[in-house]
């Protein structure tokens, strides 16, 4: 008989990120925080690499990224592209990391990959839902900020989510292994 462990692990942290998405991503975007996209990253990371090192199997993270994708859809949040993209694009870079690295230096390549990733998100949605008229706009706007380079300031903005997302992914390992230890697992 097949273990379904993994998949049920999967299934609920998948429904504890869609739930926090549909509640704390909601309310972020609402209140117009600020670095709202890293903080929501940030959350989807821990629960993405607890699970991958609680349940190290093949595939558990992107069904998790499926199960926040539904419950993101069918709330309150609804059928915003942002975020779903988002999430979509975050459980595949920490199981893509998963595969080609072991141990931390995974959770710290799929965190670089998930959250370095937001910044250059946000133009493609706009040139998705608003044309390249809209990306190019952006990439003005984000240009004239001082009269820097839009490519610099997009650059910059990569290597900052990207630096937190490592930190976030050791950080997500760190605690998965505290959680590993009292639940009577190896560290």
């Amino acid at each position: 008989m097949n273990d379904i462990r993994p998949w049920t692990a999967a299934a609920l942290f998948g429904a504890l990120w869609g739930a926090l998405e549909a509640t704390a991503g909601t309310a972020l975007h609402l209140g117009r925080v600020p670095f709202r996209g890293e903080i929501m990253g940030l959350l989807g990371l821990v629960c993405l690499v607890c699970l991958r090192r609680l349940q190290p199997r093949f595939g558990v993270v992107v069904v998790a990224g499926l199960v926040a994708i539904f419950l993101k859809v069918f709330t309150l949040g609804g059928l915003v592209p942002g975020p779903l993209v988002g999430i979509a694009v975050q459980a595949l870079a920490v199981e893509l990391a998963f595969v080609v690295a072991r141990g931390p230096w995974a959770a710290a390549l799929g965190g670089a990959i998930a959250l370095g990733t937001n910044p250059v998100q946000r133009v493609v949605t706009a040139w998705i839902v608003g044309g390249s008229e809209a990306a190019t706009a952006v990439l003005r706007a984000v240009g004239e900020l001082g009269g820097v380079d839009a490519m610099l300031v997009l650059t910059a903005f990569v290597s900052f989510a990207a630096a937190v997302g490592v930190v976030g992914g050791v950080a997500s390992w760190r605690l998965a292994g505290r959680v590993q230890r009292r639940l009577g697992g190896e560290p």
